[in-house]
């Protein structure tokens, strides 16, 4: 049955219920209440004197049975009419209370056969069929952002490994079709940065949906330890460029996923070079906020302005004023799903004089024993 209708029999069967009720009250008191002896009353003397009972035709007499039954037939007969009464208002009663339930319905039918752009926008007074509207509203306005995200990013991904395989087929057809004008100690290196370039896009897609999947299982980490060997990790790059890059870094610990936490960081160092100028600095800073950790690396470069900074954390984003292009747009994209893995919080901000302060805040764990300078710092190239 449907719900309409389970309304209506239980509106009704409410109705008859206390139609009986009250018929099985009226016949208790009519049967058993009412004193049925002759009228009695006092005389002048105070005494009890019987009123003499007038004399009627036998077939005159209406006795407490007829009464009863009477009771009983029209009684029965308007309770029946009262509960078929009740049914027809139950059906329109009902019919109107469940009204919305339809229109939520066939709006969520109409997103999941055709489109996401499809709101039910309940009007009326606020009770719960309008907040209940409001609620899928408000989810399928997260699952059209999120869609149009995927979209997005399929579309951006597809096209950041296709330049480079595109490339690689373009190469190897020209020194195909002129095999003795081109050497292969040349074709080799610009073949394999090409595809060290897929390779790179391809882990960060990797590295990127494990981190959005969530942390599973965590772990305590050394985070210092983490920050060290990334530091160690990029010093080559930073001396190539001529970047000076300084760690200061407080012991802690941090509870979560030690190969994302060592993706975030190297994505943090490799944004804040590679969107640098030459003779640059950059400086990676750990340091403990009440029960938070909080992970900063702020570089010198271009001026950025406070709409991009923003807007570097969606992915495949790149600068155009940046003059750099090495990179696959996924860096900082990569920092903000790792952080929020675990709980936490990436933002970026420019800084006045250029350059760019990304900051990352995580739920710690406490600090833990460390050997580091006397000054707190590390230098790796000045």
């Amino acid at each position: 049955m449907s719900i309409r209708l389970r309304l209506t029999l239980l509106y009704g069967g409410l109705v008859l219920a206390c139609g009986i009720a009250l018929l099985g009250t009226v016949y208790f008191l009519m049967r058993y209440v009412p004193d049925y002896a002759p009228a009695q009353r006092l005389s002048e003397e105070e005494h009890l004197v019987t009123v003499p009972a007038v004399s009627t035709p036998p077939d005159a007499i209406i006795s407490k049975d007829d009464v009863l039954v009477a009771l009983l037939r029209v009684s029965g007969v308007a309770l029946i009419g009262l509960a078929l009464v009740a049914l027809v208002l139950g059906w329109l009663i009902a019919g109107r209370m469940l009204a919305p339930v339809h229109r939520i319905t066939r709006t969520a039918g109409t997103v999941a056969g055709h489109t996401l752009d499809e709101r039910i926008r309940l009007d009326g007074a606020r009770d719960e069929f309008t907040e209940l509207a409001d609620t899928i509203d408000t989810m399928l306005d997260r699952l059209h952002a999120s869609f149009q995200a995927q979209q997005r990013f399929a579309a951006n991904a597809s096209h950041e490994l296709r330049t480079p395989l595109t490339t690689m087929r373009t190469m190897l057809q020209v020194a195909a079709a002129h095999p003795h004008d081109h050497d292969l100690a040349t074709l080799a290196p610009k073949l394999l940065a090409t595809n060290e370039r897929s390779i790179a896009t391809v882990e960060a897609l990797l590295a990127l949906s494990q981190a959005e999947h969530g942390v599973n299982e965590t772990a305590p980490v050394d985070l210092t330890s983490v920050a060290e060997r990334a530091l160690e990790e990029v010093h080559e790059e930073a001396a190539a460029c001529r970047i000076s890059v300084r760690g200061e870094l407080r012991p802690v610990r941090v509870d979560g996923d030690e190969d994302l936490l060592h993706h975030l960081l190297i994505n943090l160092l490799h944004n804040a070079i590679r969107h640098n100028h030459t003779g640059g600095a950059a400086r990676l800073t750990i340091a403990v906020c009440g029960d938070s950790v909080v992970i900063t690396v702020a570089n010198t470069g271009e001026v950025v302005t406070a709409e991009d900074a923003g807007r570097l954390f969606e992915p495949f984003y790149r600068q155009r004023t940046r003059t750099r292009a090495k990179g696959h747009g996924l860096g900082l994209t990569l920092v903000r799903a790792v952080a929020h893995s675990h709980r936490g919080s990436a933002t970026a901000a420019p800084n006045p004089g250029g350059g760019l302060t990304v900051t990352v805040v995580l739920p710690g764990r406490g600090h833990s024993a460390s050997t580091m300078d006397d000054n707190g710092e590390r230098a790796l190239h000045e």
